[in-house]
């Protein structure tokens, strides 16, 4: 079976967001203090050049190489955003949300937690759509740009309500960013969220069974599962399910322990303006906002 083979593409894409989600999790989790986050940096900075030459490479070849480069040099400069914001060095205004926020003020305060690495975001993705906006295979950039989206869709869905939002695996750096979640409830706009992310699949599984040149059936079956993927997250958010196992291995030996004996999670612990249980938690979206859910 060719890798250009839409099964060897699922099978490929799922295998990438379940290791590109842990790596960064695990070099986080093993570099977040001051001089090992800046050396981690250091580091994803080559890892992101790296993946924006690929995006450039991909962005010329209208084959299923050029395709699965664009999309994975995508995802290697989404791990920089990813990194540099778990170990909390591009974040926004630190600490807590101040208690008895309602309306817009909790959210001008959540926007002020997270606005620096907002904009980076932001100012990459001009970047990349005036670099790659003409090429002739631009599935790296619609892959930076799923990506975006769908971190955007997740982060108003925790903030809005998303019952099972806090995680065990959020990394230290960001912990604070708890506070911000709204776990006491599911908002009724999530059928909406849903919905569009439904939607935007079928659109890109359309498109992947229409394509006749196969370049374009790997970048549509990649954005498509990813999609998928995506959809999966956003309903473990609400519902009481666990993905612990899954990233388990990229948790210090430390965490590992407390994983085990950590006492039940009180769901109203962690509501509009309160204070967050003493748990680790997560909030990554890899690609796309993977980790930001409870745990049990």
């Amino acid at each position: 079976m060719s890798l250009s083979h839409p099964l060897a593409v699922v099978l490929v894409a799922i295998a990438v967001w379940w290791l590109s989600t842990g790596l960064v999790l695990a070099v986080v989790n093993r570099s977040n203090s001051g001089r090992r986050g800046l050396v981690l940096m250091m580091v994803m900075t080559v890892v992101g050049a790296g993946g924006f030459a690929l995006m450039l490479f991909g962005a010329g070849e209208r084959t299923p190489v050029g395709s699965y480069a664009g999309f994975f040099g995508a995802l290697l400069v989404w791990a920089w955003h990813e990194a540099a914001f778990l170990t909390g060095l591009l974040t926004g205004r630190s600490g807590e949300c101040p208690a008895g926020l309602v309306g817009f003020a909790r959210f001008k305060a959540a926007w002020e937690a997270v606005r620096d690495h907002e904009i980076a975001i932001l100012v990459t993705g001009l970047g990349l759509w005036l670099a790659l906006a003409d090429a002739p295979n631009i599935f790296g950039l619609a892959a930076f740009g799923l990506l975006w989206g769908m971190r955007v869709s997740a982060k108003m869905l925790i903030f809005l309500g998303a019952p099972h939002a806090v995680s065990d695996l959020m990394p230290k750096g960001i912990a604070h960013l708890k506070t911000y979640f709204r776990t006491d409830r599911l908002t009724p706009l999530f059928p909406i969220f849903l919905s569009t992310a439904a939607g935007l699949f079928a659109i890109l599984a359309i498109g992947a069974g229409r394509a006749t040149q196969d370049h374009s059936v790997v970048g549509h079956t990649l954005l498509a599962t990813f999609m998928a993927l995506a959809i999966i997250e956003h309903l473990i958010l609400v519902l009481p399910v666990s993905d612990t196992a899954l990233w388990r291995w990229t948790t210090t030996r430390q965490d590992r322990r407390k994983l085990a004996v950590r006492p039940p999670l009180d769901d109203t612990a962690v509501i509009q303006g309160g204070a967050p249980p003493a748990l680790h938690a997560s909030w990554v979206a890899v690609g796309h906002d993977t980790i930001g859910k409870r745990k049990d």
